[in-house]
């Protein structure tokens, strides 16, 4: 019986020290981390500029896009598949309007 209280009697001690030691040094934080410097931390995504394929409307690095006409008329596709499926249905479309 007498272990159990001694044993008590060192948890309540820990516990009054570790509240103590919270009142003195609560207020003493760690400076925050600041983040590494690169890409991200001028407001640019890791990965680059996103870019929405029309065909599947997947977002993709515009780096790693697969590119389909120049300016402000580019498409940007995440495969040559969905590019040649886009293809495809723009012709039939055009083909339907015109007969």
């Amino acid at each position: 019986m007498g272990a159990i209280i001694w044993i008590a009697r060192v948890l309540i001690f820990l516990l009054l020290l570790r509240i103590i030691l919270r009142m003195i040094f609560g207020s003493v934080t760690r400076a925050p981390r600041q983040p590494p410097a690169g890409p991200s931390s001028t407001g640019e995504r890791a990965g680059g500029e996103l870019v929405r394929d029309p065909n599947c409307g997947t977002y993709i690095p515009k780096a790693r896009a697969v590119i389909l006409g120049s300016g402000a008329d580019a498409k940007y596709f995440c495969s040559t598949k969905c590019r040649d499926e886009y293809l495809e249905r723009v012709r039939s479309s055009n083909s339907e309007v015109r007969s």
